[in-house]
């Protein structure tokens, strides 16, 4: 039974003891009301604390799904005119006026994230540039609709409570705790978002597009949902900041905005949890630094602040993702002294009672689980697949060999769904999944590596099984993990416990939190394996899982597989290293030239004097 104190501790393990420090600065920063006296002081704070907001509206996109947007000013001012035009001329109140700003943002996010996600690099960042600009054009094209020049005044904000029977003001005072407590929630949110299978999946698509592709992360649903929900919280930003300023004027929602909170991401450090925060009060310094320049060479104040502006954008690229956060980070870790454990060397042999099961139930043997019947694939006036059949039983190690531009790769992509056959059909069990993508194939359990060495460098070895164990929940989208509902934190330990059993088999036990950067490239490959299996798939697609091996690291590789028969997972492995598949596989099919050319035993393959001669040479299984 699930409890507010349940979920009171989920909070406490997510936030270690050093990020409880932080609970005393917000209260610390919200008595600053209670000491400035000054309304106007106090209202600038609170406009810079939503200016913030947007920007952490912004990190969600830029940092988690790497999509440089410059249009997040075009939707605070969706935000603020939406309320001001509802508040003004429709009569609203603020709090309904504030809801439909946010919606009307989120929409607006949407549309242009639907496009947005098609594109690139610069051509994703001059299209959102376009939107933005068009956003300012029709602001000011339109002066009898949203105010010209004098903008549309906004009624004092009061918010009425029918139970008390009154009626509360939105002072600067108010807007200001009200700015803070958003702010605080927006971090909370990026950071239980970041740590979540969907931060782990925008992370994977950042860092290695088709590894995320190959483990069927939805790289579409997702970068939409961020990017729509980046454009909310502009909207909310701008929604209630214009109801502090009192007046929405079209001149302060141009390009210029987006810009700035552009810039304040990328030289915070985009990505990071407090970055954001720390781009936005330097640029916060921006008119303070200008108006020293000014008054140094008897010039207006205003001549310099573009130019300013213009240094820190230059410096945020020269940054990089990482910015300020970035070098503030390398700094502490120079003085703290890093823990004995964090350096230990791998274990060369794993122990016998690493063959933890997987959970999944071997199926009878014998029984065709995977079939392809009759494959042709063809590039051009090329046939990689020829006619092409095989059929891989329940609980058996099949294995793919064949000459180089044999056609084996091809196979195992046609298979996996990451492109289409020409002709023919593929069946899981007595399923026709021919026409399946990926995800679907994979969800129904097959699954695939990768021929080159592919992870995710920022991702700790942990969270790679996390991700690939994500496959089958039911309950890890972002707002069940926002909301900590009771399926998605007991389905988060379930599949964290199969993480790590995954692991465990891999024999990287020692190595969860350790950044998948620094495994060597042997343990790389056997996490790409890991990774795959936690998906707990009924068949597992491996091309070349011995590449780059040592013999220490091939003899590890052969124990996980020999695993994961055990467990009942089936196996199709493409490779080069005869003694390994001699040693594991149950039955062999060589290609040659697109077709099949032999099929048998290993024993019966090295004994075939036609596969010795265009394969084999003098070499035994």
């Amino acid at each position: 039974r699930h409890t507010i104190s349940d979920a009171s501790a989920d909070v406490r393990v997510t936030v270690d003891k050093r990020k409880w420090l932080v609970a005393p600065a917000f209260i610390i920063v919200g008595a600053v009301p209670f000491v400035v006296s000054d309304p106007v002081t106090t209202s600038g704070l609170a406009k810079g604390i939503y200016i913030v907001l947007a920007a952490l509206g912004l990190n969600l996109v830029l940092g988690l799904a790497d999509m440089p947007s410059l249009s997040q000013g075009a939707f605070v001012g969706i935000g603020a005119f939406s309320v001001a035009l509802l508040e003004s001329r429709a009569g609203w109140s603020p709090l309904p006026a504030t809801l439909a700003g946010v919606a009307l943002a989120g929409l607006a996010g949407t549309a242009v994230g639907a496009g947005a996600i098609r594109l690139r690099g610069a051509a994703l960042a001059a299209a959102t540039w376009i939107f933005a600009w068009l956003v300012a054009f029709t602001l000011g094209a339109f002066p009898n609709v949203f105010g010209g020049s004098q903008g549309i005044v906004v009624p004092e904000s009061t918010i009425d409570v029918a139970v008390f029977n009154a009626s509360f003001r939105l002072t600067p005072a108010a807007h200001f705790e009200l700015a803070l407590i958003l702010v605080a929630a927006a971090l909370l949110a990026f950071r239980r978002i970041a740590r979540s299978t969907t931060g782990f999946a925008l992370t994977a698509f950042r860092e290695g597009p088709s590894a995320a592709a190959a483990i069927g992360a939805d790289s579409v649903r997702l970068q939409l949902g961020v990017f729509a929900a980046s454009a909310a919280i502009g909207g909310l930003a701008g929604a209630l900041a214009v109801q502090l300023d009192g007046v929405a004027d079209p001149t302060g929602y141009g390009p210029l905005l987006s810009v700035s909170l552009f810039v304040a991401v990328m030289l915070g450090g985009a990505g990071t949890l407090w970055g954001p925060i720390l781009g936005a009060a330097v640029l916060g310094l921006i008119p303070q630094l200008a108006s020293a320049l000014g008054s140094a060479v008897g010039a207006a104040p205003e001549r310099f602040e573009p130019l300013l502006a213009g240094v820190l954008l230059l410096l945020a690229l020269v940054l990089g993702r990482g910015g300020l956060a970035h070098i503030l980070a390398a700094a502490r870790d120079r003085f703290l002294v890093r823990s004995p454990d964090a350096e230990r060397a791998r274990p060369v042999r794993s122990s016998p009672s690493a063959a933890t099961a997987v959970g999944r139930v071997a199926s009878d043997q014998n029984a065709p689980v995977l079939e392809a019947r009759s494959i042709q694939k063809r590039f051009g006036g090329v046939a990689a697949l020829d006619d092409v059949s095989l059929t891989v039983n329940a609980g058996e190690a099949h294995a793919l060999i064949g000459p180089n531009g044999s056609g084996k790769t091809t196979c195992l992509r046609v298979l996996a769904g990451a492109i289409s056959a020409d002709e023919g059909r593929v069946f899981l069990g007595d399923r026709d999944i021919t026409m399946l993508p990926t995800t679907s194939r994979l969800a129904a359990g097959l699954a695939r590596t990768l021929q080159r060495t592919e992870v995710f460098p920022d991702m700790t070895v942990l969270e790679h099984a996390m991700l690939g164990a994500a496959v089958h929940r039911e309950h890890a989208g972002a707002i069940k993990t926002l909301l900590a509902t009771p399926n998605s934190r007991s389905e988060t330990a379930r599949a964290e416990e199969n993480a790590k059993a995954v692991l465990t088999m891999a024999n990287l036990e020692w190595a969860t939190d350790r950044p998948a950067s620094r495994l060597s490239s042997g343990d790389q490959r056997m996490l790409m394996i890991a990774m795959a299996s936690a998906s707990s798939p009924k068949v597992l697609l491996l091309d070349e899982p011995s590449a780059g091996m040592s013999r220490a690291y091939v003899d590890l590789l052969r124990e996980m597989l020999e695993r994961l028969l055990a467990t009942g997972v089936s196996l199709l492995l493409v490779e080069h290293n005869l003694r390994l598949v001699g040693s594991v596989a149950d039955s062999v099919t060589v290609l040659d030239a697109g077709k099949v050319f032999a099929e048998g035993s290993p024993d019966e393959i090295a004994r075939s004097p036609e596969v010795r001669e265009i394969y084999l040479g003098s070499s035994t299984l």
